[in-house]
């Protein structure tokens, strides 16, 4: 290979919180033997918030750098004496969706975070059986500690302890959070809600700004969760574009993304909508850019009637459990008519049964509202209270904690299967045979 026909790597300084580094730059994007030959080299290190690659600059680094390139690529000096002029949005870099998903980290082990109060103090435990190597890992650590009673680990609930269990498990199991508890550190949901990923050198994380909007301004988890992701994998699907390059797109950009989507196999209407929403959240008020959002294109959503089970299929689901509580879950969905996340934060006291009403707090939108209370309802709510004794929620998990919506899903799943009924979707399900079922039938039922 000869200079006049190899590939230019240009070298310039840059200061990052007072260290300096050298910067290399392209003008056009690196062949695939210039990637590799960095890749090697594990003092040079991808920078997404810079969009480029860098090493810290050290008395031999430019030898190390020709020597490294010297038969693929020939090194230049970009205004290498001066501080960094050439601005990152410069690089002539494309900006196609390159489709690209977020690669998974694969075989990790499940583990879920339980909050419960134990003598007025909340309590957050890990019920799972570790291998021999953790186990004595846990029990060196002062803040954690077995309970051979409960047969759990368990430690004071914060987000310091929070941060050290998942320090400490982080490399071989995936931390899952309970419903029921609160984590208001940014940083900490941040890094839950991305554990999954593989974060290699063209890793970009979703902003905390993002996600601190959202926390700031009520949104509920749910929605959080979902509009993370749909950010996450918008600003990932540019593997070497910078965050500054995508934060500067036009409504043009934003089009060709969801249409690239709409193309995708399996990649729904509503989801792209999702998208176009979560996206404009992040631009208008992350980013702050002055775009006229409301052009942004968007497919039409078919009018689908939601699936729903007949007046007799639902009493067979409901009949189909012989466990008291359960029972009493899903006959409470179905004849008030609940979301899921509604039921497991009932408390008792949301139970006016003298009026025959159910007082939903923090509902869709962070709204209040009431609904009914059926007679047969009662009377189910009455033999459960009297033989679970709930404490705090009106269906409480293994340790007086927050009844989980996984738990419910597969409660449904279970009683469909055992009323031998075909699968419509999930509990959800319920609700809407609510709204398409006369109140009248729902005294027939249990």
């Amino acid at each position: 290979m000869t200079d006049r026909i190899k590939p230019q790597i240009y070298l310039n300084r840059v200061s990052i919180e007072e260290v300096n580094y050298i910067k290399l730059y392209f003008f056009i994007t690196p062949n695939e033997l210039i990637i590799s030959r960095i890749k090697s080299n594990t003092w040079i290190e991808y920078n997404s918030e810079i969009g480029t690659y860098l090493t810290v600059e050290k008395t031999n680094t430019i030898g190390l750098l020709l020597d490294l390139f010297d038969d693929i690529a020939m090194i230049k000096f970009y205004e290498y004496s001066k501080p960094e002029k050439l601005l990152v949005s410069k690089q002539k870099l494309s900006n196609r969706y390159e489709a690209i998903d977020l690669q998974k980290r694969s075989e990790l082990i499940h583990i879920t975070l339980l909050p419960f109060n134990e003598d007025e103090k909340q309590i957050i435990g890990i019920k799972h059986h570790f291998e021999r190597n953790v186990f004595y890992k846990l029990r060196n650590e002062y803040f954690v500690k077995y309970s051979s009673e409960k047969r759990l680990w368990y430690f004071d609930s914060s987000a310091i302890n929070i941060w050290r269990i998942y320090r400490l498990l982080k490399d071989k199991y995936l931390i899952k959070i309970s419903s029921s508890l609160t984590i208001t550190d940014i940083k900490l949901r941040q890094e839950l809600l991305e554990q999954i990923y593989v974060k290699d050198q063209y890793y970009k994380s979703c902003p905390s700004k993002y996600l601190s909007y959202m926390q700031l301004h009520n949104y509920a988890w749910n929605t959080m969760l979902t509009y993370h992701n749909l950010v996450l994998r918008f600003i990932n699907s540019y593997r070497i574009l910078p965050i500054k390059r995508i934060n500067a797109f036009t409504i043009d950009e934003l089009n060709d993304y969801h249409k690239g989507m709409l193309q995708r196999k399996g990649v729904e209407a509503s989801t792209i909508n999702q998208s176009v929403n979560a996206i404009k959240l992040y631009y208008t008020k992350v980013v702050g850019v002055d775009m006229d959002m409301s052009i942004i294109e968007r497919p039409k959503l078919g009018k689908k009637l939601p699936n729903v089970y007949s007046v007799s299929e639902v009493q067979r689901i409901i009949k189909s459990t012989n466990n008291i509580k359960h029972k009493a879950i899903l006959f409470i969905i179905y004849s008030a008519g609940l979301r899921i996340s509604e039921s497991i934060r009932l408390q008792k006291q949301d139970i006016i049964f003298d009026r025959k009403l159910i007082h939903i707090r923090k509902a869709k939108g962070n709204k209040e509202r009431f609904t009914i209370l059926s007679e047969k309802a009662i009377d189910l709510l009455h033999t459960y209270i009297k033989e679970h004794k709930p404490t705090n929620f009106l269906f409480e998990g293994q340790y007086g904690d927050q009844y989980s919506d996984s738990s419910i899903r597969n409660v449904f799943n279970a009683a469909v299967k055992k009323a031998g009924l075909p699968k419509k979707g999930g509990p959800h399900i319920l609700r809407h045979s609510f709204a398409t079922h006369s109140a009248r039938w729902i005294k027939k039922l249990v």
